[in-house]
């Protein structure tokens, strides 16, 4: 079971860090009106120079590339493709932590609509760790040698 879920909840949290690119992060101040995407564009366009370096653009971005990657890996399988997962799923958390931590000064009552969306996408990465370590520590049944029967 897990084989099937672990990917489809990975992709769950992929799929929020890539909406919560669209929506205000902020329930209040400068970017309440406006979504990470629209900020990453004033940074790019060199509007808030002052306040923010040109490279935090590409921060910004991190949780929703990480949730790309997570969504195309969704049929693959494989040692590769579990490595590339387990490190979006890594990166798009810390992401998502370090901008929410950061937009809302850790404030629950200045989390915008971004920052519950993303959060919803931790949830499902923790799930994801869950799932993976019980699929790690379940025991494989055992068969008893040939000629032997089962107890």
């Amino acid at each position: 079971m897990p084989r099937v879920v672990v990917p489809l909840v990975a992709a769950a949290a992929g799929t929020a860090w890539l909406i919560a690119l669209f929506v205000p992060w902020t329930a209040r101040g400068a970017l309440s009106s406006a979504s990470l995407l629209d900020a990453v564009e004033l940074i790019r366009r060199g509007a808030v120079d002052a306040i923010v370096p040109p490279g935090a653009a590409v921060l910004l971005l991190v949780p929703a590339i990480a949730g790309i990657a997570l969504i195309g890996l969704v049929g693959l399988t494989g040692r590769v493709a579990a490595v590339v997962r387990v490190g979006a799923l890594v990166l798009g958390t810390a992401g998502t932590l370090g901008l929410a931590g950061v937009l809302t000064g850790f404030d629950p009552a200045a989390a915008g609509p971004g920052v519950w969306v993303a959060a919803a996408g931790v949830v499902a990465a923790l799930v994801v760790a869950v799932l993976a370590v019980s699929g790690l520590r379940r025991p494989s049944p055992i068969t008893p040698p040939a000629g032997h029967p089962p107890n």
